[in-house]
């Protein structure tokens, strides 16, 4: 069986005098801590002999908005072999890399399409196949279309598919 993973984390990272205090899903928060990391990097060091903002490592070993993973590199990594398991490795590409909270079967698509992959017919058909099998799950509304988040067994199948 899984390990139950928390719904939300609160993460703390503090570049100099700056500090950022983030709480939420995994996905959201390694986003926006990659994205205050990548900020910093900018701004002087004051005070600190030696010491540079880009030294600081984004949390789990994710790669950092600097040289960002592009989700065909993703695909080739993953190697999904078909449509239901591309539209699952794609949904963790927009909430692992994306920083996206949730997504739409469109932007599935056009996850696919821009890792130059032929995208399933019907994105919802493979999305409902993924929410059958307890990989992925609704997320209510994205602006008026229906949204989708992984489970954390579609976030481990995708990690699996990483390792392996």
């Amino acid at each position: 069986m899984a390990k139950k993973q928390p719904k939300s984390v609160t993460m703390r990272v503090r570049v100099g005098d700056n500090e950022l205090e983030v709480t939420g899903p995994t996905a959201f928060v390694e986003k926006k801590i990659s994205d205050f990391l990548e900020n910093q990097k900018d701004l002087p060091v004051r005070g600190v002999v030696g010491a540079s903002p880009r030294e600081a490592k984004v949390p789990s070993g994710r790669v950092s908005s600097a040289k960002k993973l592009s989700v065909a590199q993703f695909f080739k990594q993953v190697a999904p072999r078909t449509d239901v398991d591309r539209t699952l490795a794609a949904g963790y590409y927009l909430e692992t890399f994306q920083g996206e909270e949730n997504f739409t079967a469109g932007e599935v698509r056009n996850a696919i399409q821009k890792a130059k992959i032929p995208p399933p017919k019907n994105p919802n058909e493979t999305i409902a196949k993924n929410i059958k099998k307890g990989l992925m799950m609704s997320a209510g509304d994205k602006e008026g279309k229906m949204a989708f988040v992984l489970t954390t067994d579609g976030e481990e199948t995708i990690k699996d598919l990483l390792n392996g």
